[in-house]
């Protein structure tokens, strides 16, 4: 067994399909390994040129449902996986990502090279890039 705990970070995009996919055929290989697939909801107020925004309150519910949905396709997905689970993140996606990561025992994070959300990639930097910098653990990144 190469990995005891993997992470995925999963927001329902293409690329983070084939990150599921690696890391479902990565525990395939070994019964022993924890799987973990995560969705991040970012909530928080959006600081743009010295505004900041709040989301609504119907953004948000909304932004909870479509989570609640994300999850259940993981749970569908990962249903035959032994010792998988799925969860949602709180807050800015790279900085959940990496606390999940170091709180939970994880040893490798498995992941897209690009979400959902490109014009915010595009404003702060991508996900990927950000948790690549700053983990402390392997990261495979997926095209």
């Amino acid at each position: 067994m190469i990995f005891r705990h993997i992470l995925v970070p999963y927001d329902g995009s293409e690329p983070s399909a084939r990150a599921l996919d690696k890391a479902l055929e990565i525990v395939a290989k070994d019964s022993g390994p924890h799987l973990t697939v995560a969705h991040a909801i970012n909530l928080q107020p959006v600081t743009f040129a010295d505004v900041t925004f709040v989301q609504p309150d119907f953004y948000q519910e909304q932004v909870k449902a479509h989570g609640e949905k994300i999850i259940d396709k993981i749970k569908q997905i990962t249903r035959d996986v032994p010792h998988a689970n799925a969860v949602i993140l709180a807050g800015p996606p790279a900085e959940a990502i990496l606390d999940y990561a170091d709180n939970n025992g994880c040893d490798l994070i498995v992941m897209g090279n690009r979400g959902l959300s490109s014009f915010k990639e595009f404003m702060l930097g991508s996900v990927s890039h950000n948790v690549i910098l700053h983990s402390r653990i392997p990261v495979m990144v997926m095209k």
